[in-house]
């Protein structure tokens, strides 16, 4: 082991031969928008032939190392015109800014056969070029990140393989409700990276991060118009307007989203607790579930330059919905008399929330960059539920409760940044939130009511650097955070404190050819509970089953070792978290009723976690296969019964297999398959699971009206089954929510949309707030 970890570190710290110079530069369009993916290709002056070339990375930024002597330069991008520079190189060289400008030629009937590479590696993480590869093909975003390797599909969410849900990015700017991807057409997508790693620049929170890059900007007025209909168990429908305008130094924008559909969802529990009394408990759960939501933004942007803007977005969303469970419960003890219940749920509930976001960018000539964002965010839910049981001797019991959250947040954020053509790049930044909210639950018959005041604020300061030399690029940071909370129970009046200061550094190392690219980073990051889970409230499930809130819940510290690895049609990825007082949804036996289980949120000991992925893709002309195969072993003891430990067992094996065929007459067929071994993570041991998605897609009318017709799931077989053995309980669980549908969608684009480059401050507070749920 000693030895390969030694070998490991030599080849990151490779060096170039001496004798050779770093030419670097930067490329933008016409509109002053950095270019990613642009081809830059050094060619020997006397004959024309290729030296070596580079790629430009998200920010516009290009390097390689040439020796002395006389080159042409050759930039090209699709549907851009190809660009000669003449240079001479004698020392190091930095570049002037190029700019590239739209192709005016039109070509028609042309077959392309060439591949291009959809996936890179870059200093931050695995870049895939979505506009100019097979990946812009793809019916919704969805779809898109689930050809990433390292991401795939459980149920009905998306979810990084060893990291869970994702934080994702547009344009620099946090996603805080799911909606806005739904707004986002693939089409629009210029780039998507996976960020397994993230560095300072972002909050401690966000471990795995999805940044997405949209095309550049119209001009004049755009309006697009989109319908998706799915047929499963019952009809769902989606229907989406969006629309921009620009006149002059003045950018608008607009959207609407509606959304309604139903949804049923299965949950078998099997329950053995080992007390004073063995209580056998199963429960078979049926929901029916109804959303109708409408989610509305506008936006406007003054551009002072093309290097300088204001802009302000507003975004509302109101939802609401019914939740009906029919639940069959039978609880039979060793002794005693059993006890069969038919229990019946109905839940109905809205939510409201406004978010107003503010923001300032300048990019001075000099190197000198500013960004300023402020936002203001008002979320509140309300809920209504009734719970009618009968026993066998058909008495019936009821119970109606009443529950209301009410958030309010401010935060700021504001970075500033140079970069020097020798000495690298600095960053500094400096993030603050303010959260206050109360939850509250009311019970008509009084079981334990409770109101939780949680009041937040966190200060926070980064500073980074980055630089680079040659094909080695070097980058390392420190974030210090402080945070300081209250909650207070006011029923029962119990007043939790807690204040954390964090120093939490990162640094991380890449060697890059055009061939072989390398990277090696750590950091440390922080989990805190979600807003909703910090309190003392009890939800009263049915006769055997409690939600419990924590009110003495604290944060989860996670160090991160990653390695990733690309050469050719190979991606290999290595990653080792240390996580200590990780947060772990429990249960126990209820103290003086042991038939009572109780759930709820708690802070374990540690848990070590070793992530093995590799991914093989090679194009065989109309074939482009892909194939992941991905490996998580998770070290992690917790109690068992009469004061015994047991530990976490087998490794999760997990193998995603995707295909897309390009056939005659424009259709692109994809069939895409995951597997899923059985393993355990944290102290619940999942069962195997595959799934298999089929879709067919075909565009018309010069790519401006779009169909696609998809299956997923077509053999129902993405269940969710877990077993848990925790204390004195057995727990097993058989999950199924309703994922083999059938799926037409239509997209007709009167112009391409305008997107505004907006930013936000809010970022991780806003997660914790369960903006995804709405």
């Amino acid at each position: 082991m000693k030895k390969l970890f030694l070998a490991l570190i030599a080849s990151l710290i490779l060096l170039p031969t001496y004798g050779q110079y770093v030419v670097k530069g930067k490329i933008m369009d016409s509109e002053n928008t950095v270019m990613p993916m642009v081809n830059v290709a050094f060619l020997n002056r006397a004959d024309s032939t290729l030296i070596t070339g580079a790629v430009s990375d998200s920010c516009g930024v290009y390097s390689t190392s040439l020796a002395g002597g006389n080159y042409i330069i050759r930039y090209s991008y699709l549907g851009y015109q190809t660009l000669y520079k003449d240079v001479k190189v004698h020392a190091d060289l930095a570049l002037p800014v190029v700019r590239m400008e739209v192709s005016q030629t039109t070509l028609k009937d042309v077959e392309v056969t060439a591949y291009r590479k959809p996936f890179k590696l870059d200093r931050d993480g695995l870049l895939a070029d979505v506009e100019n590869t097979i990946l812009s093909q793809q019916t919704n975003l969805n779809d898109l990140l689930c050809k990433i390797p390292g991401i795939q599909q459980r149920g009905n969410s998306v979810e990084v393989i060893g990291k869970g849900n994702p934080i994702y990015y547009i344009n620099g700017r946090e996603v805080v409700d799911k909606t806005e991807l739904d707004n986002l057409s693939v089409d629009q997508i210029r780039s998507v990276k996976l960020i397994l790693n993230p560095g300072v620049r972002y909050h401690s929170e966000q471990r795995a991060i999805i940044e997405i890059k949209t095309r550049r900007l119209g001009d004049g007025f755009a309006f697009n118009v989109k319908g998706n209909l799915q047929q499963g168990n019952h009809f769902n429908q989606n229907y989406l307007i969006n629309g921009s305008y620009n006149y002059k130094n003045w950018d608008f924008f607009f959207s609407y989203n509606y959304n309604r559909g139903k949804n049923n969802s299965a949950l078998d529990a099997y329950q053995q607790t080992q007390s004073d009394t063995i209580w056998n408990l199963t429960n078979l759960n049926r929901k029916r579930i109804f959303n109708e939501s409408h989610t509305y933004t506008g936006g406007v942007s003054y551009h002072f330059s093309p290097e300088s803007e204001i802009g302000l977005k507003y975004e509302g969303k109101y939802s609401q919905g019914n939740t009906f469970s029919n639940d069959t419960l039978s609880m039979i003890p060793d002794k005693g008399v059993s006890t069969f219940i038919k229990n019946l749920s109905d839940v109905s509930a809205k939510s409201v929330s406004n978010h107003f976001n503010l923001y300032y960018m300048n990019d001075w000539k000099n190197g000198w960059r500013m960004n300023a964002y402020g936002d203001y965010l008002h979320k509140t839910d309300h809920s209504r539920g009734n719970i009618c049981e009968w026993e066998s001797d058909r008495t019936e019991t009821s119970m109606d409760y009443y529950r209301k959250a009410d958030w309010d947040l401010f935060a700021a954020k504001f970075s500033l940044s140079y970069e020097t053509e020798k000495a690298g790049a600095f960053n500094l930044g400096y993030d603050f939130s303010h959260t206050s909210g109360t939850d509250y639950i009311e019970y008509v018959r009084a079981l334990n009511n409770g109101r939780t005041h949680n009041t937040e604020m966190k200060n926070s300061v980064y500073l980074s650097y980055d630089y680079t030399w040659k094909n080695l690029s070097l980058g390392a940071g420190l974030r210090y955070e402080q945070i300081r909370s209250e909650l207070k129970e006011t029923h029962d009046n119990k007043t939790q404190y807690q204040t954390y200061h964090n120093f939490l550094p990162s640094v991380s190392l890449s060697y890059n050819t055009e061939k072989l690219q390398q990277s090696l980073a750590y950091s440390i990051h922080t989990e805190r509970p979600p807003f909703d889970v910090m309190n003392d409230n009890a939800v009263y499930t049915d006769r055997f089953t409690y939600q419990k809130g924590n009110l003495y819940l604290k944060q989860a510290l996670t160090h991160d070792l990653n390695y990733m690895l690309f050469y050719k049609f190979l991606f290999l990825n290595l990653n080792y978290t240390l996580t200590r007082d990780p947060l772990v949804t429990a249960f126990y036996s209820m103290p003086g009723n042991s038939a009572v289980t109780v759930s709820y949120m708690d802070n374990f000991d540690k848990m070590h976690n070793l992530t093995g992925m590799v991914n093989v893709q090679y194009p065989v002309k109309w074939w482009m296969p892909s194939l992941t195969l991905t490996c998580i072993k998770t070290f992690f003891h917790y109690p068992g019964p009469d004061g015994t430990t047991l530990k976490s067992g087998r490794p999760l094996v997990m193998l995603n297999f995707n295909n897309s065929f390009t056939l005659p007459s424009g259709f692109l067929l994809s069939a895409d398959f995951n597997y899923g071994s059985k393993g355990y993570y944290q102290l619940y041991e999942s069962k195997g699971y595959t799934s298999l998605n089929l879709s067919l897609k075909k565009s018309f009318l010069n790519d401006k009206l779009q169909l696609s017709l998809d299956a997923y799931d077509i053999f129902n077989k993405n269940n969710t089954r877990a077993s848990a053995r925790l204390h004195d309980i057995i727990m097993n669980t058989v999950g199924k929510e309703e994922t083999r549908k059938v799926g037409f969608t239509i997209t007709y684009r009167f112009r391409t949309e305008k997107k505004m480059n907006n930013q936000s401050a809010a970022e991780s507070e806003m997660s914790r707030l369960n903006m995804d749920n709405q």
